[in-house]
């Protein structure tokens, strides 16, 4: 039962979402019938011809072919019959290249649009959904399950089309003689239900496939991820079987999956066969004519590989149904935890960013952050300093909207940030993380992906302000050098550097760096240091500082221990009390 709502689900979805698409493919479907029909009929005046070149008894369908060629004053010759013959079958087989073709675009229109969907689907969602499930899923989804999906509605097409083609194909042998085609049909039809036992067979392997490709898929991502963790312990050995083991599971699912799909179509073709020499052995008892009995076995051997094909289709189908549901199970999730969406712009910060009350809980977790208050206040710089899971990173989360409070609001000029559009708001903040990802692009472009319409000028100031001007001319082709996949071809702190101007060129209203210089050498930390002081007489700054020398002119620091605030107050505040949390930290870090 779930695999046949499956099924239909899929041809909903077909038709419903491309309507033109099925139009015309059913169109040609049409044509190529038509054109199929003609080709059988065609057959039977040449046998008629070749068993009596006088035509002294010809079939029925041969009359009504000698009349037609009288009417365009055609003689009836051999040539003229072969002619005609050669010409339909090379029409059908034009059309069923161009429905072939048809096929394909479906397929590829549907992927283009599963893809667009999926993740249009997905970044509606909150944060929560990426951080909660396995990137080996996600991945192997958007990779490979979906292009399997788009196979999958290809092999419907190509049902409905060979359907269509069968109807055609057995109406011709029908007419011309019912017995022998139903005796034929018949026979097959029995031949072909032990076939169908193999469904469950075929999904239980496709479920199995999908299951061991997303684990691969993870491993793969993850151990591409860790290279430069791989390469530094020398475990290149290790992570490389590490990943072999997932794909040799994968790989023992995926032969027993494709040679089921394969094996069917093969043992059914020799049993087809014999149900149409039975039946051509009870027509030849019978004294059928020579020249319909060639039309009918022509027929009947174009179209038993059609039910072949069906067969083929239904198994493949049986087997691909799970990564249609695997991507049905994640836009279910994915809308589960969709963002809500304020229907307030925000248009810019006027006095405050304000957590009153707010209690926060990862789930499965101890709780995280405990009835914090504190204030953001426009044109300062606010720090949060504590031991690492203090929650200062989950700060950052709440202020984003990336997570929700369980008790408690964000107060944005005293408006819920729930109540603002979140995207309106979210513009308007540059964000820099500990690990700042680079796009594998120009630094030109990296910039730009984050306020497309600066001017050159633009680009400069901000690389300016960001004490990046020195490296980026130096490099090759300046500006515009390629930075390579997440930025490896700089260093750390060129690439915080680039990231800090990326933020810095949309003029945010708030600035938000998140342990920015943690990772940082020195001199890279003194000149993140010195470019923070310069924007931050004008702009709005959120720091999260694990180095402390970073924090020194902060105008109000919140110190956080197990979730809570358990001191504030200015650095020189706060470093004058002896016994102070700050102090301590200070003292650890020798400042």
């Amino acid at each position: 039962m779930r695999k046949n709502s499956s099924i239909v689900a899929i041809f909903s979805e077909f038709i419903t979402v491309y309507p033109r698409h099925f139009s015309i493919l059913f169109l040609l479907l049409v044509v190529e019938g038509v054109a199929a029909a003609l080709s059988i009929v065609a057959l039977v005046p040449l046998a008629d011809f070749m068993l009596d070149p006088a035509l002294a008894k010809p079939s029925r369908i041969t009359q009504v072919v000698i009349g037609g060629l009288d009417t365009i004053e055609l003689q009836s010759t051999f040539w003229i019959f072969a002619a005609l013959f050669v010409a339909l079958n090379f029409l059908r087989g034009s059309l069923e290249v161009v429905i072939h073709y048809a096929v394909l675009r479906i397929k590829y229109t549907v992927i283009r649009g599963l893809f667009g969907d999926a993740l249009q689907t997905f970044f509606k969602s909150r944060w929560e959904f990426f951080s909660g499930k396995k990137q080996g899923q996600l991945l192997n989804t958007l990779n490979r399950e979906l292009n399997t999906i788009g196979d999958t509605l290809g092999h419907l097409a190509i049902l409905f089309a060979n359907i269509v083609q069968l109807v055609i194909y057995l109406a011709v042998p029908l007419w011309l003689n019912t017995q022998l085609t139903l005796t034929a049909l018949g026979l097959a039809l029995l031949f072909v239900l032990p076939f169908l036992l193999l469904n469950g067979v075929s999904y239980r392997l496709g479920k199995r496939n999908t299951d061991t490709a997303n684990i691969a898929m993870g491993i793969l991502s993850e151990v591409l991820g860790a290279a430069r963790l791989i390469l530094g312990f020398g475990r290149q050995s290790q992570a490389k079987e590490r990943y072999l083991i997932a794909f040799d599971q994968h790989i023992k699912v995926t032969l027993r999956s494709q040679v089921l799909g394969t094996a069917v179509p093969k043992f059914f073709q020799p049993i087809a066969m014999l149900a149409t020499m039975i039946a051509l052995g009870f027509a030849i008892r019978q004294q059928v004519l020579i020249s319909e009995l060639a039309a009918v076995m022509w027929s009947l051997l174009a179209a038993m590989p059609i039910l072949s094909s069906l067969l083929q289709g239904n198994i493949s189908i049986s087997n691909f149904l799970p990564s249609y549901e695997q991507l049905v199970s994640l836009r279910k999730s994915a809308a589960e935890v969709e963002e809500i969406q304020g229907g307030r712009p925000f248009l810019l910060l006027e006095r405050d960013i304000e957590f009153k009350d707010l209690s926060f809980t990862y789930p499965d977790r101890v709780q995280t952050l405990t009835a914090i208050n504190l204030h953001i206040r426009k044109g300062q710089m606010t720090a949060l300093v504590g031991e690492s899971g203090s929650g200062k990173s989950t700060i950052t989360d709440l202020v984003l909207g990336l997570q929700i409070p369980e008790q408690g609001q964000v107060l944005i000029d005293g408006v819920s940030l729930s109540e603002l559009h979140q995207n309106s708001f979210r513009e308007r903040v540059g964000y820099v993380p500990q690990d700042s990802q680079l796009f594998q692009a120009s630094i030109r472009d990296n910039l730009l992906w984050s306020f497309d319409s600066a001017s050159e000028s633009d680009l400069w100031n901000v690389l300016q302000l960001a004490n990046a001007t020195a490296f980026v001319r130096d490099l090759p082709q300046g500006i515009d050098t390629l930075v390579g996949d997440r930025g490896i071809r700089l260093s750390g702190g060129q690439r915080q550097r680039i990231a800090l101007a990326r933020a810095l060129l949309r003029k945010p209203e708030l600035l938000i760096l998140d342990e920015a210089t943690s990772a940082l050498d020195s001199k890279s930390e003194h000149l993140i240091q010195q470019s923070i002081e310069q924007v931050a007489h004008n702009t709005t700054i959120l720091v999260v500082a694990h180095r402390l020398s970073t924090i020194v002119k902060a105008d109000q620091i919140y110190v956080l221990s197990q979730g809570r605030i358990v001191e504030e107050g200015s650095f020189n505040e706060l470093s004058a009390k002896s016994y102070s949390m700050l102090n301590v930290m200070l003292a650890a870090q020798s400042l």
